[in-house]
């Protein structure tokens, strides 16, 4: 009887993307470090694809072997990079990247926010509440309020307090809190609370559908919830190590 040593199955996954808006190796690694201080949980062991469609044109100035140093001393784990020039395949390949198919990937990708994009998604629609800063420093945001839903592709970040979502969130949207998240919908995508390490925070939703889950690094992907938390309303917390969901 002949016996397999491996089965092939197919996966749908959540990958973050890098969309390149710049060739200079400086700025991308002054981008990875903002990156890697402000949501060093999200980072780590993240699988991520460098996409170079915004800068094609300028591709021949990346340095591949660097820039796949770079991204790996960030915590990502590089999977491969796309939207190259034919004429530099042969150059990332030699350098230790593997080659994806042009365009989108089956995956449902998350973007990695550009530097100038960090924590600026859907302003229109937050209420933030941070606090008298007495005319100095920015004050810290302890609070963000978002009144619409968070379409997919849509992150929203506030890393010192609690994220407070009156709506629904889609498939391939991101919250990501230093606090606890509360959301007073169906909670889909990837929610991330603690994420500077607070293993208090807690995630609060009215329906559960949430791709993973995440406080303080500790994480549950949607295959390992039980059924019946499914679609129920739940409090996500951590217990010693393990995260816990119970009803609510």
């Amino acid at each position: 009887m002949s016996s397999q040593a491996f089965e092939l199955k197919g996966e749908m996954s959540l990958l973050s993307v890098l969309l390149l808006s710049a060739t200079d190796m400086s700025e991308i690694q002054a981008t990875l470090d903002e990156k890697r201080e402000n949501a060093h949980q999200l980072l780590d062991r993240s699988p991520v694809i460098v996409d170079c469609q915004k800068v094609s044109e300028q591709a021949a100035g990346l340095d591949f072997v660097q820039l796949r140093k770079m991204v790996a001393e960030t915590g990502l784990i590089p999977v491969g990079i796309r939207n190259l020039p034919e004429a530099l395949e042969n150059t990332a390949s030699e350098s230790g990247w593997a080659l994806l198919r042009q365009g989108h990937s089956r995956v449902r990708a998350t973007t990695l926010p550009e530097k100038t994009e960090v924590a600026d998604v859907a302003n229109a629609d937050a209420v933030d509440s941070g606090g008298d800063n007495g005319g100095g420093a920015d004050p810290v945001q302890r609070l963000r309020v978002v009144q619409r839903p968070v379409r997919s592709g849509q992150q929203i970040y506030c890393p010192d307090g609690d994220i407070v979502v009156m709506q629904q969130t889609s498939a391939g949207s991101e919250l990501l809190a230093g606090g606890s998240v509360h959301v007073y919908g169906a909670l889909r995508g990837r929610v991330l609370a603690g994420v500077q390490g607070d293993k208090t925070a807690r995630i609060f939703c009215q329906n559960l559908e949430a791709e993973l889950l995440s406080i303080a690094g500790r994480y549950r992907l949607l295959d390992d919830i039980e059924d019946d938390l499914k679609g129920q309303a739940v409090m996500v917390y951590l217990e010693g190590e393990k995260l816990k969901i119970a009803p609510i």
